[in-house]
């Protein structure tokens, strides 16, 4: 198996990638609490995998990821860790960066993080690319696996938003060891006209930060917010199979860009 990440290599063989390729993946995630019965790194674990395996597939190359992001609402239970977002921006850009002026041109970043993180990393692309002239691309699993995440999902209106079917269904395929089935529990918040918090629910809605007490309110006591209990293993395997791909298939297409 070739090696992909950057921290495992000395500075000579990075030289001798760059004669290969001009791509380079970073992924993002967070440490926040993901429920009863998923691991804080839930998010960092999930964008780590996809850089690798894609990485792998494509012969591109992968910076070592950044573990923390945009969590404030989820520090209203323990262990999560949050950053500020400028602080963010600021470490995306310079991690970018350092590796345009290295030679890789085209800079993929895959957030496993989902909405929180992409407003600073959305501000950290925008000034890499007027900086520099580099190609940046922001990659979420949630919304380049948005056909599929609607195919597999069989939880009731509501069922999505946070430790939810999907991301517990994909954890359940990538790391059954570290799952805690047996405390998955069901928290769908009451709808309200403007406040539902499942993105796969057409509806007009409005968006409201969550503050550290709204959020525990909401999720309490368990820190989800949909509905774990329908997740699988076979929909985490089907779910990252086409994440895999659609990535591979992006990766290629950028290649020759």
């Amino acid at each position: 198996m070739a090696r992909v990440w950057i921290q495992d290599m000395t500075w000579e063989e990075v030289k001798e990638m760059l004669e290969k390729t001009d791509v380079a993946i970073v992924p993002v995630g967070s440490t926040e609490q993901h429920g009863l019965h998923a691991p804080l790194g839930t998010d960092s674990m999930i964008a780590i995998k996809l850089a690798e395996e894609v990485a792998e597939k494509t012969g591109v190359v992968v910076a070592p990821p950044l573990w923390f992001g945009w969590s404030p609402h989820h520090m209203a239970y323990p262990g999560t860790i949050t950053i500020r977002p400028e602080v963010m921006t600021e470490i995306v850009v310079d991690l970018c960066k350092s590796l345009i002026q290295h030679g890789f041109r085209k800079i993929v970043v895959i957030n496993g993080h989902r909405e929180a993180n992409l407003p600073p990393l959305k501000e950290a692309a925008w000034r890499v690319r007027e900086d520099t002239g580099a190609y940046v691309a922001i990659v979420d699993p949630f919304y380049i696996g948005d056909t599929v995440g609607r195919q597999i999902r069989t939880s009731e209106p509501g069922g999505i938003g946070h430790a939810d079917e999907l991301e517990t269904s994909h954890m359940l395929y990538l790391y059954p060891n570290l799952m805690k089935m047996e405390k998955a529990v069901k928290n769908i918040p009451k709808p309200r006209k403007f406040h539902m918090f499942d993105p796969y629910v057409q509806t007009d809605r409005v968006f409201i930060p969550s503050t550290i007490e709204d959020f525990k309110k909401r999720t309490a006591p368990s820190g989800v917010s949909g509905d774990p209990t329908k997740a699988s293993q076979e929909k985490g395997e089907k779910y990252h199979k086409a994440l895999i791909n659609n990535l591979v298939e992006f990766i290629e297409q950028l290649k020759s860009a």
